[in-house]
C-alpha cells in the first residue's frame, strides 16, 4: 500500500503539487478520501475535511489543509490532542512533454511522509478502543512557502493549541539506510525520552531512531509551527540528500520499507503519547 500512495501522490500528473494548484486540490481530495476511509472524523472547514487558507498574495486561489481526528476514548481526556503532521505539497512544474523534466516530484519531500500519516491514520481507526486522549491527522499544504498551512491550522482550526500536548511531525522519511532514521527535536523536549522507549520497546521493528536536538533544525518543517506555539515536536526525518528540492526527487529512489518501518514507529509514538495518563 505504501508503493501505491507514493505513487499516487508524487505522480507526474499531480504536477509537484504547487500550492495553491488544482493538482495540490485533488490530491488533497484523495488524502480526504482516505481519512473517510479510515474512520476519521473530518476536521476541516463546513463539516468536511478540507481547510482552506490563503497559501499566497490576496486574490490568487485559495490552498487546502486536510484534517481528520479520532476522539479520546476517556473522558477526562479526550479533550486533549496528540497532532501528527506531514505536509504533502512541494515545488510545482510543468510537463512539457516527453525528454523535458521540470516536474518537481518530490517523491521523498514529502508524498514518504504523506503516505505515513495516512497509514498512521488507517492503523489508529482500525482501533477497536481508541486512544485516551484525541489524536489529531494533519496533512499541510503551503509547507514549502514557509509552514503556511500548519501555522494557519494552528490559528483557526477547530483544535486548541492549548490542549495540544504533542506533534509527531513526519518530512522525507525515504531515504538513506532502512534501519535508521532522524528524530529531530528542540533540547528542551519532554516527549523525546517517550519516544525513545517506544522504539526500544519494539525492536522488531528494525528501525533505530537517532535522537538529534537541535533547537534551528526542528523548526524547518511544520513541526516549527508547533514549537512556536509552544507545543512539544519530534520531527522525523531521514536527512538531506543530493535530490533535495530538485526534479530528481523521483519515485525510483524511495525506499518503501523504511517508509513502511517509520509508519508503525510513528505509530507506537502517537498510541503511547495518547494514552499515557
Amino acid at each position: 500500500e505504501i508503493q501505491q500512495l507514493v505513487t499516487d501522490i508524487a505522480h507526474d500528473s499531480t504536477l509537484g503539487r504547487g500550492s495553491p494548484s488544482p493538482e495540490l486540490n485533488e490530491v488533497a481530495e484523495y488524502i480526504a478520501a482516505v481519512f473517510a476511509g479510515a474512520g476519521l472524523s473530518p476536521g476541516g472547514d463546513d463539516g468536511g475535511y478540507l481547510q482552506w487558507f490563503q497559501a499566497r498574495t490576496q486574490g490568487e486561489p485559495l490552498a487546502p489543509n486536510v484534517v481528520g481526528w479520532i476522539e479520546g476514548s476517556d473522558a477526562e481526556l479526550r479533550d486533549e490532542f496528540v497532532v501528527l503532521s506531514a505536509h504533502f505539497d512541494h515545488l510545482g512544474g510543468v510537463d512539457d512533454g516527453p525528454g523535458t523534466d521540470q516536474i518537481y516530484n518530490g517523491a521523498d519531500d514529502n508524498a514518504s511522509g504523506t503516505a505515513a500519516l495516512l497509514e498512521i491514520a488507517e492503523a489508529v481507526g482500525a482501533m477497536s478502543t481508541p486512544p485516551k486522549r484525541s489524536v489529531v491527522f494533519l496533512a499541510a499544504s503551503a509547507e514549502e512557502l514557509g509552514l503556511r498551512g500548519s501555522i494557519y491550522f494552528l490559528s483557526y482550526s477547530q483544535f486548541s493549541p492549548a490542549a495540544m500536548i504533542a506533534n509527531v511531525n513526519l518530512d522525507m522519511v525515504g531515504r538513506g539506510e532502512t534501519n535508521h532514521v532522524w528524530m529531530i527535536r528542540r533540547t528542551d523536549s519532554e516527549i523525546a525520552a517517550v519516544a525513545l522507549a517506544v522504539a526500544a520497546q519494539h525492536p522488531e521493528l528494525g528501525l533505530v531512531p537517532e535522537d538529534r536536538p537541535d533547537d534551528v533544525f526542528a523548526q524547518r518543517s511544520d513541526s516549527g509551527a508547533f514549537i512556536l506555539k509552544g507545543i512539544d515536536a519530534l520531527f522525523y526525518h531521514s536527512g538531506l540528500h543530493a535530490e533535495y528540492h530538485q526534479v530528481s526527487d523521483e519515485l525510483a529512489l524511495l525506499n518503501t520499507l523504511k517508509i513502511e518501518k517509520v509508519a508503525k514507529l510513528g505509530y507506537w509514538v502517537a498510541v503511547e503519547l495518547a494514552g499515557r495518563p
